[in-house]
């Protein structure tokens, strides 16, 4: 079965995380057997036309495994509020007519996210009639950001998948606005354990380390994190916070450390690359992240794949993946609440049991577990 994988935004020089869930799912549908080729129409804002940093045109590569066609292009529509859109639509179908060529035409089309990979893929899907499936992981849904333009458009794709797979609960509720019940179905996204596994000969500081990753924006609730760190731990020089990623919130989060008085006990480490994520997962006692919406959390999954025990919100995604030998779950926005789970997980850390930890996110969320799920469906369209 031959597979084509056509996500919205992928990893790229640039940015080498980004996207990097689609990638790694892709590589473990490779790994059960199927033919997975990636389409990737890389759109980037006009501004950086001035940088001249890359080179417009075709790219072919075998990254990490994965057959990789991409077109490097700019959005040369920036006054239309669709326009790269447009763009990745039309460069999209010069990939599929060299596809075509080369005789590699798709038995199904993958699609992450419908704006804009699953409506562009939704347009190539219905001229070739080659079935559809859209997976949809945008927090924009739940968060109420979906724009009244976009949504004839989100309507017209999810009319011509035949399946619309969620990764998390709340989307599954949201997504019903916008499609019928029947064709979605929640699949969790995968952990990647030849990254993320117990480590028990790294060496770890000899504080209680609390370990959190993401992007720095508002909605991952990091100024909510400090301040509960603050309240439960502030002058106790046993216990730290160390913050993994780096955006646009990252300056005014360090000066709230200096304003909370827990500068010394707090690290802001910057961006890390997927080994040094897994590092810090190991090295940490207790992951928690206090975001204000998920779609899912795979850094949550990631830190249980290490046996670390972890500190979720209410937030839409972590519901499914946090349990009674896993972790706690807290209302969000809520201080607190927050404050006193992380004081509790530090007195109670023996009853979590690193084992039974690794053992329940490889039943539920290992990449050999999710891509049979997948392909399930996928075998259920063609058939």
């Amino acid at each position: 079965m031959r597979v084509l994988i056509v996500p919205s935004w992928y990893p790229t020089e640039e940015r080498p995380n980004a996207g990097i869930f689609f990638k790694e799912q892709a590589i473990a549908l490779q790994e059960q057997g199927l033919e997975v080729v990636v389409a990737y129409p890389e759109i980037h804002s006009i501004k950086e036309l001035k940088k001249q940093k890359f080179k417009r045109g075709f790219y072919y590569n075998i990254e990490d495994g994965l057959e990789t066609y991409r077109i490097k292009e700019y959005n040369f529509l920036p006054k239309i509020r669709r326009g790269s859109s447009i763009i990745y639509y039309l460069k999209l179908k010069i990939i599929f007519a060299r596809l075509i060529k080369e005789g590699k035409k798709p038995d199904i089309i993958h699609a992450h996210s419908v704006l804009w990979g699953g409506w562009a893929a939704a347009k190539i899907s219905k001229q070739h009639n080659i079935p559809l499936i859209i997976t949809e992981h945008s927090s924009a849904f739940v968060r109420g950001l979906i724009k009244e333009y976009q949504k004839p458009f989100i309507r017209e794709a999810f009319d011509q998948a035949k399946k619309v797979i969620v990764v998390g609960p709340s989307l599954e509720k949201e997504l019903e606005k916008y499609t019928e019940r029947e064709k979605i179905i929640l699949i969790p996204n995968i952990v990647n354990t030849s990254f993320f596994k117990p480590n028990d000969d790294i060496q770890k500081s000899n504080k209680f380390r609390f370990f959190s990753l993401a992007f720095l924006t508002y909605n991952k609730g990091f100024d909510l994190l400090l301040k509960a760190f603050a309240m439960a731990f502030k002058g106790n020089q046993e216990v730290e916070l160390v913050i993994g990623g780096d955006g646009q919130e990252r300056e005014n989060l360090e000066k709230l450390a200096v304003d909370l008085g827990i500068k010394k006990q707090v690290t802001f480490l910057g961006e890390l690359s997927r080994e040094q994520a897994a590092m810090e997962m190991q090295k940490c006692d207790v992951f928690v992240l206090a975001s204000r919406f998920e779609t899912f959390g795979v850094v949550f999954i990631e830190a249980l794949a290490c046996g670390k025990p972890i500190i979720a919100t209410k937030c839409g995604g972590p519901e499914m993946i946090v349990n009674e030998n896993n972790g706690l779950l807290v209302s969000k926005d809520n201080i607190e609440e927050l404050s006193n789970s992380m004081v509790y997980i530090k007195q109670n850390y023996i009853m979590f049991d690193k084992n039974k930890i690794v053992d329940d996110c490889i039943n539920r969320f290992s990449k050999k577990n999710v891509s049979k799920c997948i392909i399930n469906e996928y075998r259920k369209i063609i058939d």
